[in-house]
């Protein structure tokens, strides 16, 4: 039964041989013209059975079930170590809700699509430099943007891209918000044995005003009652004119807050380039550190799609990187002056002392002379 009254019921009778199935319905247990109707059609079926008191009784006993939630329970500390547990190693954690945000053409739904290959093959040698589990993980794809024939094609030419076994994906073309259609979500799930949801995209899965709190609440409150590994994808916030790109999820502080992992997609493609770099960069983290980020080369042909890790260092999206990033980069060529650095950098040498030093306390780097080098470890 969802919060709004809606229940799926089946009756069973007793012929004297064994059970043998009456109805099933969708009801909503809170309208009181509904239950008498189904009343009248069940004592249509069978008329010895005071059909009225057993669905007082049952409307009764389900609402007052649902109110009352799960009980509180005692849990002692156990010597189990603290560790992270994940879906897809850095990614996805296991069993929790991460969201993908980035502009229109980011490619973060082709991101999400090689991502479901990945653990659904199991692809675990990739090329990705992504961890994943040993055995396979089925995946269900909730599209609320596109449909199944591009679904299709996408899906053969990332498979093609790979050269990998070819195997289908379980896809739901969406048009209710994830709230509205949980329970026939629940039900797919359970049928398929799905362990991995992804949802495209954020927007029309939540509906409403998403500057609004509710909307995020009653969102994720459908991921926790689905109860598996999630990855939506979200658009990034809009930034007024002159004010620097935005950081954040479109819509609400909540969509964040509630998310146990968010992700930041950047892409850089030329205008009819066959390639296009993609930037995965780590914004928030609940459950571990901040990973550092992935960077994905998509080369892009005629039948197929071919993805393999590239490192975001020796790309154009290297200036997205944290300036201590960056100075690790350069410094694994050999060791530089602070001039060396700075120029290379072309920022401000106050800036790359500061940021040197705070790397020098962390054992990250060491002096040598006038110049700086990466710490040996």
């Amino acid at each position: 039964m969802t919060d709004k009254g809606r229940a799926e019921l089946t009756f069973f009778t007793n012929n004297g041989t064994g059970e043998v199935h009456l109805h099933t319905t969708d009801v909503n247990l809170l309208s009181t013209s509904t239950m008498s109707m189904l009343a009248k059609e069940l004592q249509a079926k069978s008329s010895d059975i005071a059909w009225r008191d057993i669905l007082t009784h049952v409307t009764g006993n389900t609402i007052e079930f649902i109110r009352r939630g799960e009980p509180a329970e005692e849990i002692w500390p156990t010597d189990e170590n603290v560790e992270t547990r994940y879906l897809v190693n850095p990614l996805l954690y296991l069993g929790h809700p991460t969201v993908i945000f980035g502009d229109y053409g980011s490619l973060k739904s082709l991101v999400a699509l090689m991502v479901a290959y990945v653990v659904q093959l199991p692809y675990t040698n990739n090329c990705l430099a992504l961890g994943t589990l040993a055995e396979s993980t089925q995946c269900l794809y909730l599209d609320y943007e596109d449909d199944r024939r591009s679904f299709a094609r996408r899906l053969g030419a990332i498979q093609r891209g790979f050269g990998e076994a070819s195997m289908p994906i379980c896809y739901r073309r969406m048009t209710r918000a994830l709230s509205d259609d949980v329970d026939q979500i629940a039900k797919i799930i359970a049928d398929k044995d799905i362990k991995f949801l992804i949802i495209d995209s954020l927007g029309p899965a939540a509906r409403g005003n998403l500057n609004d709190p509710e909307p995020a609440i009653k969102y994720h409150a459908a991921l926790r009652e689905l109860g598996i590994t999630s990855l939506t994808l979200a658009h990034n916030a809009k930034s007024l004119p002159g004010q620097k790109p935005s950081t954040s999820i479109f819509g609400s502080v909540f969509f964040t807050n509630l998310a146990r992992s968010v992700w930041q997609c950047k892409s850089d493609q030329e205008a009819g380039d066959e390639e296009a770099t993609v930037m995965l960069k780590h914004m928030k983290a609940n459950l571990s550190r901040l990973h550092p980020p992935l960077g994905f080369k998509f080369k892009f042909g005629e039948r197929d799609i071919s993805i393999r890790h590239v490192d975001i260092s020796e790309t154009a999206l290297e200036t997205e990187l944290s300036l201590s990033t960056r100075i690790t980069a350069i410094l694994r060529g050999g060791e530089k002056s602070l001039s060396n650095i700075t120029a290379i950098l072309d920022n401000k040498e106050e800036t790359v002392r500061r940021t040197l030093y705070r790397m020098a306390k962390k054992e990250q780097v060491v002096k040598v002379g006038q110049s700086w080098g990466l710490r040996q470890r």
